[in-house]
């Protein structure tokens, strides 16, 4: 990962509330906890949910080490901070101090391609009918996945079948895709997704013939 120190004063806009967390314990190997982020105050603060077992808020000690990560638009973050305090009411919160600094890294190494693809989204079934979930958007696009807009939440660690519409009537259907990263906004969820291995050489095929097409498109200035 790369540190990117001029990446501190925008991480709100990456840390978008509602976004899936993952704590580590740095003084233990023992604790690693799945939450929420709420918000911040830049430079100040940052406010997850308290992470809960059997419905019960997990304590933080005071001044207690942590790292934190997450996966975002294609990119994963890194960086650790300290327990600053914890509330309980109106509900239980985790309050962290401010990163001094943040690593990142890319998920999809392939160039990405800023697109407008209406999908369709199913889950695959192991037996009977695939399961409907959501409508959206490809919003953009590279040999290793695309980043989705769509109007209901996609499940991870499932495998989901997207089907592509295009505006001159062709259909790419059945392309297997997993999520690897969402997050939500103003009503909106954001998906990172991955071509899964498992996919057709046709399928495949579809897909590259895309991203060559749209590599071709003679540049307008």
């Amino acid at each position: 990962m790369a540190a990117t120190e001029d990446f501190i004063a925008n991480l709100p806009d990456s840390l978008a509330p509602g976004l899936k967390v993952r704590l580590l314990a740095m003084e233990t190997t023992k604790s690693k906890w799945d939450t929420i982020y709420i918000g911040s105050k830049p430079k100040r603060y940052l406010i997850l949910e308290q992470p809960r077992i059997n419905g019960l808020p997990i304590k933080f000690d005071d001044n207690s080490k942590w790292s934190i990560n997450f996966i975002n638009n294609g990119q994963i973050f890194n960086f650790r901070c300290e327990v600053i305090g914890t509330c309980s009411r109106p509900v239980p919160l985790l309050f962290l101090s401010y990163p001094d600094s943040v690593e990142t890294a890319n998920l999809r190494n392939n160039k990405r391609y800023p697109v407008r693809i209406p999908m369709t989204v199913e889950a695959a079934a192991e037996e009977g009918p695939e399961e409907p979930l959501a409508k959206g958007l490809i919003l953009d696009l590279s040999l290793g996945g695309c980043l989705a807009a769509t109007t209901a939440d996609l499940p991870p660690e499932r495998t989901l079948l997207v089907t592509l519409y295009f505006d001159d009537k062709k259909i790419i259907n059945g392309v297997k895709m997993e999520k690897k990263s969402g997050r939500r906004v103003m009503g909106t969820f954001y998906s990172g997704l991955s071509f899964l291995p498992t996919n057709s050489p046709e399928v495949n095929n579809q897909v590259t013939d895309i991203i060559n097409d749209i590599e071709n498109i003679p540049l307008r200035l």
